[in-house]
Order: structure tokens, then sequence, then C-alpha cells
């Protein structure tokens, strides 16, 4: 009897894939929505760091920048104003020997004093004594962009950054000395008023001291970040493992199981959050789901027992109907039988009791006894008659068991042609062959025999006043069958008769007794192979005959 597994009976299902992590459910861990949170987490912490540190480090380099410019700008006020006075009195040396001393500070390159046509007047650097500043040049460009020198120049104009050679920045203060009235005044080297500017002091401050600050805090800032963004991670790696990975796992695992058959698998809830609903979800559908599959099984087993029960009972009326038929098909046998053997039995009867009567007459001349040998050919005939109905329908109703053997068809064709020579000639039959060659197959040849005899034979009564039977053989090698085709000139059978040509005692014959069609059938079904018939009224019939080759 048949039976299905129980839906709580565990299903082997596929082998994880590699590179998974148990209970997955198969899933790549790249691909899992932890690793895409996480990915999503970490990006988004680096582009936000990232542009607010840079943003950070823009404001603190400008803030520096701005520091050390006011300090330059500081110290070169603070030059300004502690030689002023001896510039006033004309003592160079001091305001020299001044601007020396604050040239040895740490992170001051050079200072120097520009006269008004560019000429170096003083520079810490002895070597640029008396020599010109190019006008074009970065601390000269300010004052000198046009044709004309500006005479008032804005603070943040004065200062320009640019690198040493060396592998830091040097920031670059130009402050210009204006012809005040105390100086023009002086007795000692008066100006003209005409003349607004003096000179020029130049001061050139290093940056790498705020160039390694910033280095350095460039430094720390990255390491802040990255051990902001990898706390953030763990975090949140941390915060996912556990309240959406371990969930998110046990819904997956829940789901496989399932899918497998198992609908007995509950998935436990640890929290009222929306995982926890869905679990609870999860739960309760996987229960109905049980409780449809309990009922579909239940309905089931009802079912097979309906089913079996009605089997049961289109047995019983099968058996009784095809006893009944068969009851049936044997009683029309019967009267077939007895009518067909009726015929020739009256006849016979008949002659009998005219040769009795005549005998008692005592009418037995020479012309009486050329009556009784009439009377006497024509019983024959009759008897004859019927045991050929006897014959056929002995062979239609216990069919002979096979006896293969490797036979011709194309030789079992011409010794059936050999038998009914005569009845050929004198139907004044023509035979016209198609053969070509055949190879052996497996069959009965005294039972192929009678198939081609019934069929040359049916063909000579078709053609009453003469004709041309046609033999025609081929074989098929794609569909490894052989066929053979006889085709006679008679006057066809008509297409209402023509399905019923191979049922038993059916006939369009006189004297037929519609069985020899049937046998024919039955032979060459036995031997797996098929016959088909083609006729139209007027045009001849064609029976032909496909068997395997095999």
């Amino acid at each position: 009897m048949h039976t299905d597994p129980t839906p709580s009976s565990p299903v082997a299902g596929p082998l994880p894939a590699k590179n998974t992590r148990p209970g997955s459910g198969g899933v790549r861990w790249y691909k899992s929505i932890e690793f895409k949170i996480i990915l999503s987490v970490a990006i988004t912490t680096l582009a936000v760091n990232g542009f607010f540190t840079f943003l950070y480090l823009d404001v603190q380099a400008r803030h520096l920048d701005e520091t050390i410019l006011k300090s330059a700008t500081r110290l070169s006020e603070t030059i300004k104003k502690s030689i002023q006075y001896d510039m006033l009195v004309n003592r160079k040396e001091n305001a020299y020997r001044i601007m020396e001393t604050i040239a040895e500070q740490e992170g001051i390159e050079k200072v120097r004093i520009y006269g008004r046509e560019g000429t170096i007047l003083f520079s810490t650097d002895k070597v640029e004594l008396g020599t010109m500043v190019d006008k074009k040049a970065e601390a000269c460009y300010a004052c000198h962009a046009k044709d004309t020198p500006i005479e008032k120049l804005s603070t943040p104009s004065r200062n320009r950054i640019f690198a040493s050679g060396k592998g830091y920045r040097i920031l670059g203060m130009i402050n210009p000395m204006y012809n005040d009235r105390n100086c023009s005044a002086a007795e000692c080297h008066s100006h003209p008023e005409s003349q607004k500017v003096l000179g020029v002091i130049d001061i050139t401050m290093s940056l790498a001291g705020a160039d390694a600050e910033m280095h350095s805090a460039r430094r720390q800032i990255i390491v802040f970040n990255f051990l902001s963004i990898l706390s953030i991670s763990v975090i949140a790696v941390v915060s996912l493992l556990v309240f959406v990975g371990k969930p998110v796992r046990q819904l997956v695992l829940g789901t496989n199981r399932v899918a497998r058959g198992d609908l007995t698998h509950v998935i436990p809830i640890d929290s009222d959050d929306e995982m926890g609903h869905l679990a609870r979800s999860f739960n309760q559908m996987t229960a109905s789901l049980q409780r449809a599959n309990d009922e579909i099984h239940e309905w089931i087993r009802t079912l097979e027992q309906k089913v079996e029960e009605r089997t049961r009972e289109l047995k019983d009326a099968q058996f009784q109907l095809l006893h009944t038929e068969k009851l049936a098909a044997v009683g029309k046998i019967a009267a077939t039988v007895a009518h067909e053997i009726n015929n020739p039995l009256t006849g016979v009867f008949t002659y009998i009791k005219l040769m009795e009567r005549r005998i008692e007459e005592g009418k037995n001349g020479a012309h009486d006894m050329e009556k009784f040998r009439e009377y006497l050919s024509t019983m024959s005939r009759e008897v004859q008659r019927t045991s050929a109905i006897v014959h056929n329908l002995l062979d239609f109703t216990r069919p002979k068991e096979l006896s293969r053997k490797m036979v011709n068809l194309n030789s079992l064709v011409e010794e059936s042609l050999g038998i009914v020579r005569n009845k050929l000639a004198i139907s004044n039959i023509t035979v016209e062959k198609r053969m070509d060659p055949l190879p052996d197959i497996p069959a009965d040849p005294a039972q192929m025999k009678q198939v081609f005899i019934n069929l040359i034979i049916n063909a000579c009564e078709a053609m009453e006043g003469g004709g041309v039977l046609t033999v025609t053989s081929r074989h098929d090698g794609e569909r490894n069958t052989e066929t053979v085709a006889f085709a006679d000139t008679g006057p066809g059978i008509s297409p209402e008769d023509l399905p019923r040509v191979f049922d038993p005692f059916y006939t369009t014959k006189e004297k037929g007794t519609g069985l020899g069609l049937s046998v024919v059938y039955g032979i060459v079904t036995r031997h797996n192979g098929r016959i088909e018939v083609k006729s139209n009224p007027g045009g001849g019939t064609q029976m032909v005959i496909v068997l395997p080759t095999d």
C-alpha cells in the first residue's frame, strides 16, 4: 500500500555552499544583511567623519596661518617702531643691530630693508647687500602690480607664503616705511614730502614648525577617525549580531526546516520587537500549515479508501460487463456460424432428398447417374465451404502460437505467389513486383505465408474480370521497419465499408465468410506490426503490412 512520509519527518536538504556561515541558510557572508548594514554604517561613518575632518583641518590650518600672520605683523611693527628713532637720528648701526638681534630668534629666516627703488639696504644675509630686488617677485608684486607703485597696502596683501626649497614653507611679511611728518622735518636727512614711501621692511619666517604641527594634528585626527570608525563598526557588529543577526538566522533556519517538511519546528521568541513579532507570526503560520497538512493527509487517506472501494466496484462492474459482452459475442458468433453453415447444409440435405426420391422411383439410368454426379459435386463444394468456415473460425478464436525464425519477407511473398499461381492464371491477373532487398526478420513463416496468400486471394476475387496485382516491398532504416504492400485494380471499397473490413464475419462477397481479414489482422498484430487498408471506389485497394525489423 502506498504511504507518504509524515510531515514531521526530516528531509535531507542540499549541502551548504562554500564560504557560508552556519545557520545562514546557504547565504554567502558578503551577501548577508548583517554585512550590508555594517558596510553601510562603515561607509557612512567614514564619509561623515572624513568630511567634517577635512573641514576641521582646513579651519585649523587657516586659524594657525592667521595666528602666525598676526605674530609676523606684530613682529614687523615691533621692528619698525624699534628702529624708527635710530633711523630718525641716523644711527643706522643701532637699527641694524636691533634687526640682527631679532633675526637670531628661532623661526626667523631673514630681515631685510628695501630702498625706494628696490635696493637692498640691509639684510641679515650679507650677500644680498646692495643688490636690486626683482619688482615682479612675490615680495614686490603686491605694490608693483601696476606701473605706479601702490602707496597704501592692506595688511592681507602684505604677506605671501612660498616654498623654501628645503622642504618647508616660508611666510614673508612686508611693511612699508612711510615718510611721516617727523621724518620729513628731521635735520639729519630730511626727505621731501612728495616721497610717500621711504622703504620696505621684509621679514621671512619659517613655517616648518607650523607645518609639523599641522601634520601631527592631521595624523592624530586620522588615527582618531580610524579608532572612531572601528569602534562604531564593532558596536554595530555586536548590536546587529545580537538584535538582528541571531533572530534572522533563526528565521532562516526555521524556513529551511519548514521547506524540508519539518512543520513542528518552533522559533524561540526572545524579544518583543519587530523580529519577535515576525517570529511569532512565523510560528503561527507553521502551526496553521501543520493543521492543514494533517487535514490534507487525512483527506488523502479517506480518498484512497474511497478510491479503492470505487475501484473494486468498477472492477466488479467491468467483469460483469465483459462477461455480458462475451456472452453476446458468443451468441453473435454462434448465430453467424449457424447461418453460414445452415446454407451449405440445406443444399446438401436438398440434394440428398432428390437422390433418394429418384432412387425410390427406380430412375438410376445413365442420365440419372450424370445428375447424381452433379449433385455429389455440389454437395462436395458445400461441405468444403462448411469446412473452411469452421477452419477460419478456429483460427480466429484459437490463434496458434508464433514459431519465430529468421526469415526473408521477399522469399515468403515469392512462395505465396507460387502457391496461388494457377488461380492467378485462371483469373487472368498479371503480377508486377517492385520489391527492394530486405534484411531477415524474426517471424513465423507459416503464418506470414497465410497472411500473404489470404491477401492475394482477396485481390484475385476483387478482380473478377482480370487485372494487375502490384506487390511492393521496402526497408525503412530510420524507423527500422519493413513494409509489404498488395495493390489490386478492382472496384475498391466504399468509404462506409472501409472502417469495418477487419471486423469478424463482415464481408461484401456473396460467398465470403468474413473471417479472412480478421485472421490476417490477428497474425500481423501478434508480430508487433500493423496492417492498413487504402481504397477508393473505382480506384482499387491496397493492403499495407508494416513489421518491425527487430
